[in-house]
């Protein structure tokens, strides 16, 4: 085999390989939308992110992961990362999320004194699936209400009850509330993160639920962290379903709670919604096209040289 062939297959090896090179976690990364978050320093100094996400891809998604930049007054950036609460994901489905950056040596340790100046949040990896999980669990019932009691005075309850309508048993189900304000913008979510509403739930059984929403009290609160709006879903860890996955329903708004007279503070609030890029980032579809041209351009240019040697011999 002569040199120039020699050249020619090492040439289309590189090339194959920068093929393989390209992050398809990406591509999937890019069908998952951050409809908006919002933030706010919370009793403990954490600063907290809260926001949410929408499947917008043809593909249903396992589970996504983000990750968050947080820079301080100063200049001063923190990360951190989080999961988004879904269980695979289908086509236009929405999931909420909770971040939170702990203050850091870097800030001083006061997120208070540090001040936020900005964050942003971007999806990094979201593969494509074909499970989905078990839709037959449905919210049969749900209300909302603020606590006027001594213990609750402020909290935004949501209580309902759900409903196996399938024909499998349901396992280790979740139920994980929403909050919007006025705007639509996410400014709190709640739930049965750590804890389920039910660890077994036969086909016909139901199971009732209660919780807050987590670090927002409405009393005495500026506007735009007023909650006026929620949406709730269900996740059902086992069975875990193969095939094509049901339609999303669109979301229909729920009752807003009463409110009650404010005596309360809060941290203030900004919000500021993203999409799943990063600024300056290309997306994943260009950086296809570019490896796939440079392939091209790179085995066309070899060619063009090896025909121009062999007139030469």
């Amino acid at each position: 085999m002569n040199k120039s062939m020699v050249c020619l297959l090492v040439l289309l090896a590189v090339c194959s390989l920068s093929l393989t090179l390209v992050p398809t976690a990406l591509s999937q990364a890019d069908s998952i939308k951050v409809l908006s978050y919002t933030w706010y320093v919370d009793s403990i100094d954490y600063l907290t992110v809260v926001g949410e996400v929408q499947n917008v891809g043809i593909n249903t998604v396992d589970s996504v992961l983000l990750t968050g930049t947080a820079t301080a007054s100063d200049g001063t950036i923190v990360g951190s990362t989080t999961q988004a609460y879904a269980i695979n994901l289908v086509p236009q489905q929405k999931a909420p999320f909770y971040m939170e950056f702990p203050p850091s040596e870097a800030i001083g340790n006061d997120w208070y004194s540090a001040g936020v100046s900005g964050v942003n949040i971007v999806v990094r990896v979201a593969n494509a699936t074909a499970n989905y999980q078990y839709p037959d669990v449905k919210i049969t019932n749900k209300q909302a209400s603020i606590g006027s009691g001594s213990t609750d005075k402020g909290v935004y309850w949501v209580n309902g009850e759900i409903k196996n309508t399938g024909s499998q048993t349901a396992q280790n189900i979740r139920v994980i509330g929403t909050f919007y304000n006025a705007s639509g913008a996410v400014v709190a979510v709640g739930g049965y993160i750590n804890d389920v509403v039910a660890a077994s739930l036969a086909p016909s059984a139901t199971a009732t639920f209660k919780f807050g929403a987590f670090d927002i009290n409405q009393t005495g609160i500026p506007s735009d962290r007023k909650i006026t709006d929620y949406s709730l879903v269900v996740l059902v860890e086992e069975p875990i379903l193969q095939g094509t996955p049901p339609s999303i329903a669109p979301t229909t708004p729920a009752s807003p709670a009463t409110s009650q007279s404010p005596s309360d503070t809060s941290t203030s609030t900004s919000t500021q919604p993203s999409g799943s890029n990063p600024t300056g980032s290309l997306p994943s579809q260009w950086i296809y096209a570019i490896v796939v041209v440079v392939a091209v351009v790179a085995v066309a240019t070899a060619l063009l040289l090896l025909k121009k040697r062999s007139h030469h011999t």
